[in-house]
C-alpha cells in the first residue's frame, strides 16, 4: 500500500514538473503608447526553445484606441526584423492579440505596439516558451 501510494505521488509530482505557466513582463513607466507613439517589450530566450506563444493586452486608458501590434525577432539584440503579421487594435476597454513564433526561435523578441490618432493605451505581455521534448 505504500509503494501504491509513493508511486501516484511521484506520477503527480512528474505531471506536474511539466506544467509551465505564462511568464508576466512587468509593467515599467514606458509601457504607455501616447497618440502616434509606440511601447514595445523584449524577451531574451537563452536555451533552444521550440516555440513560443505571446500574448500582447492593449489596455485602453483614454482617446479613441487604434493601432497595431506586432512581433520582431534579432539575434544581437540591436538588429530586428518583423517576424509577424501586425494586428490590428481597435477602440475597446482591453484586447489580446496572440502571436505564435516557432523553431527557430531568435534569442530576443520584441513586442511593439503602435498608436494612431488621439489616444492612451497600456501594453502588457505575457508568454510561454517551450522547450524541445516537452
Amino acid at each position: 500500500m505504500k509503494i501504491a501510494i509513493l508511486f501516484v505521488a511521484l506520477v503527480i509530482g512528474a505531471v506536474r514538473s511539466n506544467a509551465q505557466s505564462a511568464t508576466i513582463i512587468p509593467l515599467t513607466a514606458g509601457d504607455t503608447v501616447s497618440n502616434g507613439g509606440a511601447a514595445s517589450k523584449v524577451i531574451r530566450l537563452t536555451a533552444g526553445y521550440s516555440g513560443v506563444v505571446i500574448q500582447a493586452k492593449a489596455t485602453k486608458v483614454s482617446g479613441t484606441v487604434a493601432g497595431n501590434i506586432k512581433v520582431q525577432g534579432s539575434l544581437d539584440g540591436s538588429n530586428w526584423d518583423t517576424l509577424t503579421v501586425a494586428q490590428s487594435v481597435t477602440d475597446v476597454a482591453s484586447q489580446t492579440r496572440s502571436f505564435y513564433i516557432s523553431a527557430p526561435v531568435p534569442v530576443f523578441l520584441r513586442v511593439i505596439h503602435t498608436g494612431y490618432g488621439t489616444m492612451s493605451s497600456i501594453l502588457s505581455v505575457r508568454y510561454v516558451a517551450r522547450r524541445y521534448n516537452q
